[in-house]
């Protein structure tokens, strides 16, 4: 499902659309099937909580129409950073057009590896980014990645630089460390913290191997990526990513500038990234109605146009500036969204440990 009209039809049908949006327009007074067919037009939805999706049962959020699909669905969590887990189902074709299809454009603008052997450093069990991980690394004729799995929410209740967030750090680096002196690994896919702790114990001809890095989960700024590319793993093609469990990704699909900031690009025709103005002091107060100039910060507001999910005005805790249009290429006349993340998330970022 890729267009807002198609969308808007399915899960606003009086008899077999989604109950949560259902009642949701009942609330609002107004038929939004004919009065909402234009994305200038979504504001007037309001803003989707992030609450209902961590209380109401998941197959409120799904068109009673496709209710007897649900064992073709993929279930999928947030890491819960921010409290209890968001959840939805993604269909098969949908997964694979918000995660591993754009993924694999990404990766050939860039040069990425085709064909090498993977290391995943991350959560799996209900964190619906190792599935995507394993998309990624087929998508380029790999065998799908080595595993070391993580347990972001039982880490995030440790103190930073306690013993036991030390200790935590130390168990899944040391078993990655196991994996890349047993097997060829050429490349990375691990979180920004996680790929320098790991980096820091490689021997100088383990670095120098990975000819790929691909990095999530928290924001990876220029500093981070220049250390990145140049010192720690001088033959790598690192190639950031912007996403969660949602929405999907968006990529650094070209290479980056001067200052070495990625710059992230939707390129899937069901998603839309948004930047609108809001009060610092108050982050409720998000204005749907406009967005932000070149050069100036926002809000993240994401809207999602699948047929088993639909995501309206959903606003994301990172902020982010637009970036300069590009004038040329394949995203011509597309401006981007660069510096995810408040200052204090980045920061955050390069003492964190985990998703």
């Amino acid at each position: 499902m890729a267009t807002l009209e198609a969308a808007l039809d399915l899960h606003f049908d009086p008899e077999w659309g989604s109950p949560y949006w259902l009642e949701r327009q009942a609330a609002l007074g107004f038929d939004v099937r004919t009065e909402v067919r234009i994305e200038e037009d979504l504001h007037r939805l309001g803003r989707m909580d992030a609450g209902v999706l961590r209380s109401r049962p998941l197959m409120d959020f799904v068109p009673r129409s496709l209710w007897r699909g649900r064992a073709e669905m993929i279930l999928a969590e947030t890491g819960g950073t921010t409290g209890a887990p968001c959840r939805r189902v993604w269909f098969p074709d949908e997964f694979d057009a918000a995660f591993a299809a754009p993924w694999e454009r990404a990766a050939d603008l860039r040069g990425f590896p085709r064909g090498a052997n993977w290391l995943w450093l991350g959560p799996s069990g209900p964190h619906v980014i190792h599935r995507a991980a394993r998309a990624m690394a087929r998508r380029l004729g790999s065998l799908e990645p080595f595993s070391v799995d993580c347990d972001p929410r039982w880490s995030r209740r440790q103190i930073a630089g306690s013993l036991g967030h030390r200790l935590y750090a130390d168990h899944v680096v040391s078993q990655a460390l196991a994996v890349v002196r047993a097997e060829p690994i050429e490349v990375l896919f691990t979180t920004p913290p996680l790929l320098l702790l790991l980096a820091e114990r490689m021997s100088v001809g383990e670095r120098k191997r990975v000819r790929g890095i691909h990095v999530g989960g928290l924001p990876m700024d220029g500093p981070l990526c220049r250390r990145a590319r140049g010192e720690l793993f001088p033959h790598a093609v690192v190639l950031p990513g912007y996403g969660n469990s949602l929405f999907g990704v968006a990529f650094e699909s070209l290479p980056p500038g001067a200052d070495d900031e990625p710059v992230y690009f939707e390129d899937d025709s069901a998603l839309r990234l948004r930047l609108a103005p809001w009060d610092p002091d108050d982050p409720e107060e998000v204005n749907l109605t406009r967005e932000v100039a070149e050069g100036e910060r926002g809000r993240v507001v994401v809207h999602r146009f699948d047929e088993s999910f639909l995501l309206v005005n959903f606003v994301e805790r990172d902020t982010a500036t637009r970036a300069t249009r590009v004038q040329e290429g394949p995203f011509a006349g597309r401006s981007g969204i660069t510096g995810v993340g408040s200052a204090e998330q980045r920061r955050a970022a390069h003492l964190a440990v985990v998703y």
